[in-house]
């Protein structure tokens, strides 16, 4: 009993700390895009570091930020299966899937994602993203004929009615600078990723091993945002160390560490319960949002953002059942 109740402490702990690590991503790809850290930030921090701060002429493109972040991630997952001795060996048609509907799924969930962040703040995009339990349901039903329950509804009209609370006109500057364009996007990043997470669930590359599937996926959706990048003249080295050890820190956080720390917490807690957690991911978003980026926050933005994470959940606790 004692040891049961110990591996779900150790399970909790590892799905937080790994939403934390989702959580901080965001700022990292924000700052990427933006060419440094806000100075308001720096200042607070009491530093004077031009090196570090924002500058519109170190800013790197969309295209690039996504693709410099998806090859680091596969050098990294590419090296954990060789120290580990995985093999990379899958079929012709497993390397397919995983290109076109990994690869390119999970390359419009990050480009929608990075084009949300320019027009909306980083904590909002996220929130908007996670309505993709949601659609995932949604989706089950309308092409796999699952069933479709009532709690599946309720979490759409929550979703709804959270994403309506968000882009009300009371909003004010919490909204950031274009809200109809940021928001749009941010939901188009979530539809992707539904798009994504279904097509891993019900491809042939299901069952293979997560860092193989990862060395795949994550290669194939780097060479789609250089192939895009090139074709669009928006291809761009990191000009300064400081951005590509931004660019490497997320790949870290977000394939080494956080994905790691998730998948102890899927083993000591079970995949319902561990998805339930990993709710918390933009609530860390916002928060650190609000204190690297100054994002604003008010009580119709927090309210749209619970009702969007509370659909999320319900939907995860509903396929659950």
């Amino acid at each position: 009993m004692t040891e049961n109740k110990n591996n779900r402490l150790w399970g909790i702990i590892c799905v937080v700390l790994a939403s934390m690590c989702y959580g901080i991503t965001p700022i990292l790809s924000n700052t990427a895009l933006r060419g440094g850290l806000p100075e308001a930030f720096l200042k607070r921090l009491g530093l004077q570091a031009e090196h570090i701060a924002a500058n519109p002429a170190n800013a790197i493109p969309n295209e690039s930020v996504v693709g410099f972040g998806m090859a680091l991630a596969c050098v990294i997952c590419l090296v954990h299966c060789l120290v580990k001795r995985v093999s990379l060996r899958v079929t012709r048609r497993q390397t397919l899937e995983m290109a076109v509907y990994g690869g390119g799924g999970f390359t419009a969930t990050m480009l929608l994602i990075s084009y949300a962040y320019l027009s909306i703040p980083a904590g909002t995009t996220i929130v908007i993203n996670f309505t993709y339990p949601v659609l995932v349901a949604v989706f089950s039903a309308l092409i796999f004929n699952e069933r479709f329950r009532i709690a599946s509804g309720i979490a759409l009209a929550l979703a709804i009615a959270g994403i309506a609370l968000i882009s009300g006109l009371g909003a004010g500057d919490a909204l950031g600078e274009n809200p109809a364009l940021g928001i749009p996007l941010a939901l188009l990043s979530g539809l992707a990723y539904a798009v994504y997470f279904l097509a891993g669930r019900h491809a042939s590359y299901s069952k293979t091993d997560t860092s193989v599937a990862n060395v795949y996926i994550t290669g194939s959706a780097a060479v789609i945002c250089f192939v895009i990048a090139l074709l669009t003249g928006r291809f761009r080295l990191p000009p300064t160390v400081f951005l590509w050890i931004v660019l490497l820190s997320s790949a870290v956080l977000g394939y080494i560490i956080g994905l790691r720390l998730l998948l102890v917490g899927i083993r000591l807690l079970g995949s319902s319960t561990a998805s339930a957690l990993n709710t918390l991911e933009p609530v860390f978003a916002s928060l650190t949002s609000v204190i690297v980026l100054g994002e604003s926050m008010n009580a119709v933005k927090i309210t749209g953002a619970a009702l969007v994470l509370a659909g999320a959940l319900m939907s995860i606790l509903a396929a659950r059942k």
